[in-house]
Parts: C-alpha cells; structure tokens; sequence
C-alpha cells in the first residue's frame, strides 16, 4: 500500500493544529507521474474568526512599504541610509561605533550629549525611548552591539553580541534577504566570498540588509500600522503553513 507522506494525517497533525482542520473521510484517487494510482484525504481548514481580508483596508496590501526619502523635508539632507552609506559599510570605510550608532538611530533609540561642567568632556549616552519597536525594546531595553566593537570572538564577550545581531537578521522579512545584494549591485557590490570573511564583514552585511529592509518597509510608517501589517503577515503565514518558520517571519519582527 503506497502512502504520500506529504499528506499523511501525521503531517496534517503536525502541520495543522486538529482545532484549524477537518479530516473528510472521503477521499480521492489521483495518478503519480510513474502511473500508480494512491489515495489522498481531503483536508479543510477552518476558518478564522478574524479573516485576513477582514484586516485589509480597502486598496492597501499587508506590506505597502514606507515613503522614499524626501530631501526637501529633511532639510535638504540626502538619505542618511543611502546605497552610498551602504557600501561605505560593507567596505569598512564606516567604523564599528558608527554603524552600530545608525542602526541605533533606525531602531528608536535617542542619543544625548551629557556634559561634564568640571572638565567640559561631552559624552554621548544613548537610551531606549517610546520609538524603539515594541518587540525589540522588549528584548533589547539597552542599545545593543550588533557588529563587535572589541573584535574579540571569545564566548563570554562575543555571545550578546551574537545573539543582538541573529535577532536583527531573522526579524528581516524572508523577500528582503538579498536586498543588500540587490541594492549594491548597480555599485558593483557583489557580495563577500567565503574565502577571507570574517565575523566582522559577515555583520555588517547583515546589519547593512537590515537597513535596507528597514528603509523600504518601516520608516516613517506609524507603529500601529507596523502591528496591523504584522497581524496580516501572521495571518497569511498561518494560511500557508509557515507560522513556524524561524527567520523572517512575523514572529521575529521587530514592531
């Protein structure tokens, strides 16, 4: 007796809480490329008591993006996260603190100048405010360091480090993991080659198509649209089977 696993009721089970689907006990024969002749069950899911389409206004998508920089309402100032910026970044010709010190600007993070009035030293003190993302300020209250400013790889230094940059990477949506490639190429950035890379070159990739995730889909667009999309996305991704995936998807956003 063949058996498509595919759609065998263990991975209907696992991939389908018994609460989303119904088991039809009619079933169906189909014919295999090779001519054998199987039979398939029927599955149905329910549906949920919000729809997706019920969450979409009326000619918006779950992810219409954000607005384009406009220079004549920054004051003239050109994108602070252009491709240029990022090219700098991938050709480390921008130091560790100061590509940490944007993605700590893109995040919410608020930077002040404290002033010692003995020594006149001003020092820089960055702290979390009401514009950090949600999920983010959840998990990360202080600014963290995605790149590695110590270059020093050693587990009990490098692990927070680690473990900031994997969340910045895995909350980019799964269309947006080649967007550095993309944004770069005209450039004439093609990537890094595996031979000579380094942890260093390897985060500031990533933090570098964080940004531009986070220029095409998330600035300037208000939080409670940002969680409205996402309630979207968890939507669509619970349609199609993928609420468990585990980078890329609503789960790890950051708003």
């Amino acid at each position: 007796r063949l058996e498509r696993t595919r759609f065998g009721v263990a991975n209907v089970r696992q991939n389908f809480p018994l609460c989303d689907v119904q088991m039809f006990s009619q079933r169906r024969t189909t014919t295999s490329p090779k001519g054998f002749r199987r039979n398939e069950p029927f599955v149905k899911k329910r549906s949920f008591r919000r729809s997706f389409s019920s969450l979409k206004k009326s000619g918006d998508g779950f992810s219409p993006g954000a607005e384009p920089w406009d220079p004549s309402k920054n004051d003239g100032e050109l994108d602070p996260i252009r491709n240029e910026v990022l090219l700098r970044i991938v050709q480390s010709e921008i130091s560790d603190e100061e590509v940490n010190k944007l993605v700590w600007r893109c995040l919410g993070y608020e930077m002040t100048i404290e002033l010692d009035p003995e020594t006149l030293t001003a020092t820089e003190t960055w702290r979390v405010s009401n514009k950090v993302f949600p999920n983010w300020a959840k998990r990360f209250p202080e600014p963290p360091d995605v790149i590695g400013v110590t270059r020093k790889y050693y587990p009990e230094i490098d692990q927070p480090v680690k473990e900031a940059c994997a969340s910045l990477t895995r909350s980019v949506s799964s269309e947006y993991k080649n967007g550095l490639k993309e944004q770069l190429k005209p450039l004439g950035w093609k990537g890094f080659k595996m031979e000579g890379l380094t942890p260093n070159m390897t985060r500031r990739a990533q933090a570098a198509n964080w940004l531009v995730y986070y220029r095409s889909e998330l600035r300037g667009v208000p939080i409670e649209e940002l969680k409205r999309r996402r309630e979207l996305r968890r939507l669509k991704e619970i349609e199609e089977g993928e609420e468990k995936k585990p980078t890329g998807g609503s789960a790890q956003s950051v708003v």
